[in-house]
């Protein structure tokens, strides 16, 4: 069986990635509640849903996946 020297090479990116995207979806309640306090809680949700989208291109690109057409939009935040 063949492997893909791209998926060797770039696994610890790849773990990294995956370990901040899941830090971006775990709701972080303190950051929150300053983010309300500063009036900023729908720019700080949308800063997050931007890093998760460029999160989630990087890891496709990694992994060889060419991006078809435009992706669905998702979103992360939609607790909001």
């Amino acid at each position: 069986m063949e492997s893909k020297p791209t998926s060797v090479q770039h696994a610890p990116t790849l773990d990294a990635i995956q370990l901040m995207l899941r830090d971006l979806h775990t709701r972080h309640e303190e950051i929150r509640h300053k983010a309300a306090f500063r009036g900023c809680t729908r720019e700080l949700l949308e800063v997050q849903q931007e890093l998760v989208d460029y999160l989630l291109t990087k890891k496709s690109n990694l992994m060889g996946q060419e991006a078809s057409g435009i992706a669905p939009k998702r979103n992360y935040n939609s607790f909001v």
